[in-house]
């Protein structure tokens, strides 16, 4: 066994620490510096990595007795460990009892008078949880304040980190006088409209000086600095603090008798469409769907204008003469592709192709885009390796592979990641862990046999205007959630346009980012309904509007959503009871999935 001393240096926990900080060490690094040393046989990092193994997200509630069952652990480590976590919660409960509280202007400006008489401009962001508490109070620039310098990610990446619910921006200006400038409106305008795209709410944006105080917030309510923040133990962003009344979430509603529908049958060791973590997927919702399609509605053409997951066109597809289906995300646009295109492929060529793919040895493999970014993180360094080899191959073998086998490729690679992601079933974060297994394992698709087809990747919106079927199935992002930003490692590796990525979940720039999941959700879905040329509109949409989680809340309510569709023609509304797909912290337990059907 290697003595620590044969570890290089720069990889030793102490002088990682001294070189780095502490946020560069593992966990496992962080207690080896705790312990000091090894044990016979067994260095310290070796021995510390053992231990975080095997209590996990226990560590924190283990005993004496528990350390002492570890072979080599005796009561002198064990007691420094054990006194190391003591120390850290007696703090954690004395910080607990001290909580600070943002009721008003006034809190604001108390925690940050220093800034009145700095001779350089601040920005300083507090960080709120959902019940106004501070988590943490950050400087996020020093000197001029400019709009093209100061990015929106240097303020919300730390509260998604910190999984805060809200946050208030403080500027100072040193000049005395507090009044806005133009430069600090766009700032204003800027941040805003990025708290909208993230659904983390910007409740105030306050300017302080030795002459005074600006609050944007007060300003434009026409308040006095008196005035509380919502804060009944759920967040409002700064739009809700508009409103003059709490909606009505309710709707009347019937139920019905569920009957059996075709559903595509699984195959032993292929991957079939469902087979995917996503949020939103109807797919345990297929039978009550389509029970009601055949009770209310008729035709021979069906449009899913937000098809996602595309399970409810697989369905339809076996019940309708014409298929046509849209989604904006290149993923699901490939996925569509490889199981529902009509192109010519070889089914003996995919599966040799797959079959040499699983025999890559990792140990050959130097570092690639894939790995150097997602490696150790989303998955394990050895997987990356493989799975950014593999989409090397097959982008640089495409002229020797039909549309529909390039597809069929990319797509079993994307379900493959899918399955062995370190994530809760997207990629807004990953698991910090100190070890990930290499499961990487590829299958290959089975793509489901449509005649009469056609797929678009375009905004929904648009294309409303170019179809006309007998039925559309409408089943838009019901919050603020972006879907591009869920699943960018998938919409990453199936552009392969190795794009600089940035934050701590390494992501791209924004871009397909909808309008369903901001504010104007409701003009562009009525506008949406005006423009369809349909004989029957099905909306699928959720009572998710008090949930603790600001960005889990529905952008469009209930009520919304009838008066919109009464305006093309008579509706009716089905509900049923459905524990809803649940990757975040939202909390709602009375959840019901709504089906509108209006007969134009």
């Amino acid at each position: 066994m290697p003595k620590i001393k044969d570890i290089p240096q720069v990889d030793r926990p102490r002088e990682k620490f001294l070189q780095k900080g502490p946020d560069s060490l593992s966990k496992s690094d962080l207690l080896a510096i705790l312990l000091g040393s090894g044990i016979k046989g067994k260095n310290v990092q070796k021995l510390s990595q053992q231990i975080i193994k095997k209590f996990g997200n226990n560590f924190l509630n283990i005993s004496i007795d528990d350390l002492l069952k570890i072979s080599g652990i005796g009561q002198a480590k064990a007691l420094q460990i054990i006194s190391a976590i003591s120390l850290v919660k007696r703090f954690y409960e004395d910080k607990e009892s001290n909580e600070i509280i943002i009721k008003n202007s006034k809190n604001i400006l108390s925690l940050t008078y220093d800034l009145r008489d700095k001779k350089k401009e601040y920005l300083v962001c507090l960080y709120l949880n959902a019940r106004n508490i501070l988590i943490k109070k950050e400087i996020i620039s020093v000197g001029l304040l400019d709009k093209s310098l100061l990015h929106p990610r240097e303020i919300f990446q730390p509260a998604v980190e910190l999984n805060a619910a809200c946050i208030i921006l403080v500027h100072n200006h040193p000049s005395g006088n507090p009044n806005p400038s133009e430069k600090d409106i766009k700032i204003v305008k800027r941040i805003t409209g990025a708290s909208d795209l993230m659904g983390i709410p910007v409740i105030d944006f306050i300017i302080t000086a030795s002459k005074g105080s600006y609050s944007f917030y007060n300003k434009l309510k026409g308040q006095s600095a008196n005035v509380d923040y919502v804060a009944d133990g759920v967040q409002g962003t700064l739009f809700d603090l508009m409103e003059a009344e709490k909606p009505t979430y309710e709707v009347n509603a019937e139920k019905i008798q569920e009957t059996y529908f075709y559903i595509p049958p699984v195959k032993k060791n292929y991957i079939q469409l469902q087979n995917r973590r996503y949020i939103g997927s109807k797919y345990k919702l297929i039978e009550w769907i389509f029970s009601i399609l055949e009770k209310e509605c008729s035709g021979d053409s069906f449009v899913d204008v937000f098809a996602g997951t595309g399970v409810v066109s697989a369905v339809a597809a076996k019940h309708f003469k014409k298929i046509i289906l849209n989604d904006f995300l290149f993923s699901n646009y490939a996925i569509y592709q490889a199981f529902f295109g009509n192109g010519e492929w070889n089914k003996e060529k995919i599966e040799n192709i797959i079959k040499d793919y699983n025999s890559i040895e990792r140990e050959n493999l130097s570092d690639n885009y894939f790995s150097k970014n997602f490696g150790g993180k989303y998955f394990s360094q050895n997987s990356s390796k493989i799975i950014g080899t593999i989409r090397n191959n097959i982008e640089d073998n495409k002229d020797n592979l039909t549309t529909k086998e390039y597809y069929m490729l990319i797509s079993s690679l994307l379900y493959s990641i899918d399955k062995i992601a370190n994530t809760v079933g997207h990629y807004d974060a990953y698991f910090k862990k100190d070890f990930i297994d290499d499961k990487f394992f590829m299958r290959p698709i089975d793509p489901i046999s449509v005649k009469n087809i056609s797929i678009y990747r375009e905004d929904t919106n648009q294309l409303a205007k170019k179809i006309n079927a007998d039925i559309v199935y409408i089943d838009p992002p019901y919050n603020s959630r972006q879907y591009s930003r869920f699943y960018h490692v998938l919409e990453t590796l199936t552009k392969w346009d190795k794009p600089s990525l940035y934050g701590v979940a390494l992501k791209p720039e924004p871009e397909n980012m909808s309008d369903y999941c901001r504010v104007q959700a409701k003009d562009k879905f009525n506008k949406l309904v005006q423009d369809l040329n349909v004989k029957y509109l099905v909306v699928s949409y959720n009572n998710t509007y008090e949930s603790k989680s600001n960005s889990s809340k529905n952008k469009i309510t209930l009520q919304e959503i009838k008066d919109i569709l009464a305006k093309k023609g008579k509706t009716k509304i089905f509900e049923k009871k459905y524990r809803h797909f649940n990757a975040g912290n939202t909390n709602f337990n009375n959840h019901k999935e709504y089906l509108f059907v209006t007969k134009v």
